[in-house]
């Protein structure tokens, strides 16, 4: 029994045999309508290549109208491409002016937020009789003077 070999179709070839095989059916086509034709009475031929003569330059004229409405639609789109950039740019730009106007507005409120409750606290704090910080680190001060004053006396009791 022998064995089958599947064939493998290249691709790059098949574009080449498409175009061979319709030109081959055009002409056969071709001749099928030039032998119809020659059937026919004189005058129903040339009705006939009137007809087509016709639904020729019908086809040309579609095609060309299609050209046309195609490149229309193309500037079309490509104006609102443009139109739709230049609105979102706007936007982009209007979207930074936003956010700046509430990050300035939101730390402008922020500091006024932070005053009141500073001189909320001022009061709360004077009210309480509490020392500021000033007032610690003076405190501080005068301690340590009097530590040094006190180590002083410490190491001449010792010493005498």
């Amino acid at each position: 029994m022998a064995t089958k070999t599947k064939r493998r179709v290249n691709l790059r070839v098949l574009p080449k045999r498409l175009e061979r095989a319709q030109a081959e059916a055009e002409k056969v086509v071709n001749r099928g309508v030039k032998a119809t034709l020659e059937l026919l009475p004189n005058g129903t031929r040339k009705a006939v290549r009137d007809l087509s003569a016709q639904i020729q330059e019908a086809t040309t004229e579609l095609r060309s109208r299609g050209r046309k409405a195609v490149s229309r639609v193309e500037k079309r789109g490509s104006v609102l491409a443009g139109r739709l950039e230049r609105t979102v740019a706007r936007l982009e730009k209007r979207r930074a002016k936003v956010l700046t106007t509430a990050e300035r507005e939101g730390s402008r409120l922020l500091r006024v937020l932070q005053r009141g409750a500073e001189r909320a606290l001022r009061g709360v704090a004077e009210t309480l009789d509490v020392a500021s910080a000033r007032q610690v680190a003076e405190i501080g001060k005068r301690l340590a003077v009097i530590e040094r004053k006190l180590s002083g006396r410490v190491t001449r009791k010792r010493a005498a």
